[in-house]
Parts: C-alpha cells; structure tokens; sequence
C-alpha cells in the first residue's frame, strides 16, 4: 500500500449532512408530516448553539433510534440514498476526483464520519472506497440500537482513527492525504502530511494560511459526471 487518503464525507464528499437527511426520511417513511423532524432538529441546534460539545450533540442524535432493529435501519439507508443520489446535486466533484485518483494510484481510500453505517455505507460502495471508520451505535443482542453509541467520530476521534490506521497498516507519515470542511476535522486535517478542505469554515481558512489545496463548490450528478458550480439554493445546509 502507497498510503492512505482519509475524507470526511458530509459536506466534503456528499452535498448534505447524512444524518440528518436520513433523519427527515426515517421519520417521514414512519408517517411523520415534517413535525417532528423539526421540534428534534430544532433541539439539536439549541444545544449546539448553547455550546455543548460536538461529540455530546452527536450522542443526542442516536438517541432517536433507540428500540430500532440495525437491518431495518441500514434496508432504510439504501432506500434513501438511492432517493438523494436521484436528486442531480450528490457529489463535491473535486473530492470525489481526488478520491479516484488517490485510488487508482494504489493508496487506500477511508471514509471518517459522525455519521453511522446506515447512512455511510451506501456512500461508501458507490464510490468505491476501501474502508469507512463511523460512529457506531450500540446494538444489543437482539439486534436493536440502545440509543448510545461507543464513540462518537468527532473532532479527536477522527484524529485517533487517522492514526491508529496508519500503524496498523504500516503507512509512512510523507504518504497521507486527508479532506474537510469544518473545524472539528482540523485534528485529523492536522495528522496527515497533505491536508486540503471545501468550504468557507473560517478555522480551515485560517490554519491553511494559503497553503492547502482548496476544493471547488462544484456538484456532480454521478461520482463519474461532470462538475458544475453549486447553486445557492444548493449550497443551503440540509438540516
């Protein structure tokens, strides 16, 4: 193996925040009108912007899962990325370019995200990356989430994963890549050799001085489709 390439994937490799779009789904396949997706995002956003830390805001999210079975959840996970891969705007088209080229030149291709697997993997098998590390609900032995997860994949998290996959796999320092969009993937931007970032976040801007690779607003269809720009209404964070 020639190194590693680590992204993050909402909001750096797919245009929306995976969870809670497949929140909005979730709910509305149970029946819900959009009100309920609201009052729970809305508390979500509350705590947030009270300042609870990110990994606690990410362990209140799971919670909306608890006495779900894990295979209902991931059969509702393919359900609905086929829906949002349908919708014409998926891809940031220079991360998924990145992300090919890092492949086709024999270095592995890992995925980090706060997301879960019911959401990620999909993301995962259609660009046909080699590994995803995500935050991992709890599941008992029936099969059914508890509503807690082990370890939320923020911030340090990320950082720690980086790092631990690297001496796991033997992976030399000078041959690791990694792709963000926010302040809370600085840890693991900050433990790779060549980091690069999309997006606007002013901590990304101003650690990267200049230096960094920024990547385009550009939207494809398809991994394989051409890129255009964003549009604003596009741009808009799906909540």
């Amino acid at each position: 193996m020639s190194g590693a390439a680590f992204f993050d994937v909402d909001e750096t490799l797919i245009t929306v925040k995976s969870m809670f779009s497949f929140l909005r789904f979730w709910l509305a396949g149970n029946g819900d009108d959009g009100t309920e997706y609201a009052r729970l995002t809305a508390e979500i956003k509350q705590r947030a912007a009270a300042g609870t830390p990110r990994e606690e805001v990410n362990r209140l999210y799971y919670r909306n899962y608890r006495g779900v079975r894990a295979d209902e959840l991931a059969a509702a996970g393919e359900r609905w990325f086929a829906e949002f891969a349908a919708s014409g705007a998926a891809y940031y088209a220079d991360a998924v370019e990145a992300l090919r080229a890092h492949r086709d030149s024999g270095r592995a291709t890992v995925l980090l995200s706060g997301s879960f697997a019911a959401a990620i993997a999909p993301v995962t098998s259609a660009l046909g990356a080699d590994h995803v590390i995500a935050t991992e609900p709890v599941v008992d032995e029936r099969g059914v989430l508890t509503g807690e997860v082990r370890r939320p994949m923020i911030g340090a998290a990320k950082a720690g994963a980086v790092t631990e996959y690297l001496r796991e796999h033997a992976i030399a320092y000078e041959n690791t890549y990694g792709y963000g969009d926010h302040a809370s993937d600085l840890p693991f931007l900050e433990a790779v050799a060549h980091p690069a970032f999309r997006g606007d976040d002013p901590v990304l801007t101003a650690r990267s001085a200049g230096r960094w690779p920024h990547l385009s607003d550009r939207v494809a269809a398809t991994p394989g489709a051409p890129g255009r720009i964003l549009t604003e209404k596009e741009a808009v964070s799906v909540w």
